[in-house]
């Protein structure tokens, strides 16, 4: 039994967290806060992102292209380039990757491109996906239910706050869904009911820092140490002791990012 717990999505390398990253890491363990794993949204940005995992060791980091990045990045679909940098020690998942249609509208096709081929990616080196997914549920579903038929991959439905039939979709399919502080504003019902469904063995917690600071904390820069909070607040809403709970996040976490140490 632990008590510890894993931020299985943050962004180390914003300025927010980045330009006070010991204080940032200080206060994680002080809240119990074990690992953290620190995601790529650009490939222009990677080389931060592995120092900065390479020099703590309790930082893991993915390599992928965010779908609101994809005309940023010229290597939004560059596979083989994906496939080399996955290969690095502590490169724990493949992503951000997915479909975003709340801004991204008029970047359909370029989004859809590549987020296949980090599902290539993911699928040829059995790193788990880390999948963003907004206002995009009908061609979200499409493209997971058809690239699975092709061959089995591993993923993670990110920062939920889709839903409900995308969220029963990547259940189907054998993905976690991992929930940020998103879950306890008082405006997300439908994000609370899917979090009481989740079986135990699929649910992650996430901050998605330096964004989404959970209720009380609401508008302040976000970090990992709040975990916490939204762990205990999913335990409320689930009726579940919280040190078995938190014990059920931390191995669901070991379970998905099986490179983690």
């Amino acid at each position: 039994m632990t008590n510890y717990l894993i931020d299985t999505h943050a962004h180390l390398d914003f300025p927010e967290l980045y330009n006070r990253l010991d204080e940032v890491l200080s206060n994680a363990l002080e809240h119990d806060v074990k690992r953290i794993v620190t995601i790529s949204t650009n490939l222009n940005k990677i080389k931060k992102i592995i120092k900065i995992s390479e020099n703590h060791q309790e930082i893991f980091h993915t390599v992928g292209v965010h779908p609101n990045e994809v005309l940023k990045d010229k290597n939004n679909s560059n596979y083989d380039l994906l496939l080399e940098l996955s290969k690095n020690a502590k490169c724990v998942g493949i992503g951000e990757c997915g479909l975003d249609y709340h801004y991204g509208k008029e970047t359909k096709k370029e989004q859809k491109l590549s987020f296949i081929t980090q599902i290539k990616v993911a699928r040829a080196t059995g790193l788990p996906l880390i999948i963003h997914a907004r206002d995009a549920d009908k061609d979200m579903i499409e493209i997971l239910e058809s690239e699975y038929k092709k061959g089995p991959f591993k993923a993670i439905l990110h920062c939920f706050s889709s839903g409900k039939e995308l969220a029963l979709c990547g259940l189907e399919l054998g993905f976690y869904i991992s929930f940020s502080g998103i879950v306890t504003f008082k405006s997300a019902k439908l994000i609370q009911e899917i979090a009481t469904i989740v079986p135990e063995d699929k649910i992650l917690v996430e901050t998605d820092a330096p964004y989404l600071s959970p209720t009380p904390l609401r508008g302040s820069i976000n970090e990992p140490k709040n975990c916490l909070i939204t762990a205990k607040y999913l335990a409320e809403i689930r009726k579940c002791e919280f040190s078995k709970f938190v014990n059920q996040l931390y191995m669901n976490s070991l379970k998905i990012f099986d490179k983690i140490t």
